[in-house]
């Protein structure tokens, strides 16, 4: 069905969705303005006409335009929505072999908070860690082309950020040519 018969609002919805995909349910009420109710009664219809589809990660449901995105680019998509799990892959991927503190220091978050986003990666066998002397040091083991991709069209502010590193990243994948 074409998003022509859809009220206005409703389209609303669906364009923020293909703008922002993979974000979650709260994000998406947050930042559209929209209570919740309104916003459940929104997706619903949207999923039911076959617009976009969404998928459950732990306890939150993320969105997506139907036809796409592959599978894969929807995991990263997903984990990609969470602020710090973006800062932390995009440090990971510029400076391989960095350590919890590093980590704490340049994203200013608790070693806890690092400790717990970093056991997810590597349940998703996204991250390798390796001990090395009393240090422990991480490595991004994702496709960084994926990641820096996806970054680079859903969330460029995050690539400006780290602009003089990911240069040097672009250029190794190709990208300068």
């Amino acid at each position: 069905m074409s998003s022509g018969r859809l009220n206005e609002r409703t389209k609303l919805v669906l364009e923020f969705i293909k703008e922002n995909p993979g974000l979650n349910f709260n994000e998406l009420s947050r930042r559209l303005g929209l209570a919740k109710g309104d916003l459940q009664y929104h997706v619903h219809r949207l999923e039911k006409l076959g617009l976009i589809t969404s998928r459950r990660s732990g306890l939150k449901r993320h969105y997506f335009p139907v036809g796409i995105f592959d599978e894969s680019e929807k995991d990263v998509l997903t984990l990609l929505s969470s602020e710090n799990l973006r800062g932390i892959v995009m440090f990971m991927i510029t400076k391989p072999g960095v350590t919890q503190k590093e980590l704490c220091d340049e994203l200013d978050l608790s070693a806890p908070t690092v400790n717990y986003y970093v056991d997810k990666l590597e349940k998703l066998h996204l991250v390798r860690s390796i001990k090395d002397g009393k240090f422990v040091k991480y490595y991004f083991t994702g496709d960084a082309e994926l990641f820096i991709k996806l970054i680079q069209n859903y969330y460029p502010s995050l690539l400006e950020r780290w602009a003089d590193r990911i240069v040097d990243i672009f250029m190794e994948f190709g990208g300068g040519d």
